[in-house]
């Protein structure tokens, strides 16, 4: 059963995820990251632009994860066989 807060946060992570998606198209994309320099540790602006997006879909897939809101329906262990 999924609670008030919960169903906030699944909201709140769609509309990010939504964001971060329009971060790596037009309009966005060109706006804010379609640049070469500055250059960080010898890459492109570009390319740490969009490696910082995924790093930051990765944090927030882990935090759902570890707040248990993506399979909060799902049981917490196998069954007597180990298979689930």
């Amino acid at each position: 059963m999924t609670t008030s807060r919960s169903k906030w946060a699944l909201r709140l992570s769609v509309l990010y995820f939504a964001l971060s998606a329009a971060a790596l198209v037009w309009p966005i994309y060109p706006w804010l990251g379609n640049r070469i320099e500055p250059r960080v540790f010898g890459l492109p602006f570009s390319l740490i632009w969009v490696l910082g997006v995924i790093l930051c879909n990765f944090a927030v897939l882990l935090l759902l994860y570890q707040l248990r809101l993506i399979d909060a329906d799902e049981p917490d262990h196998a069954g007597p066989g180990g298979l689930a």
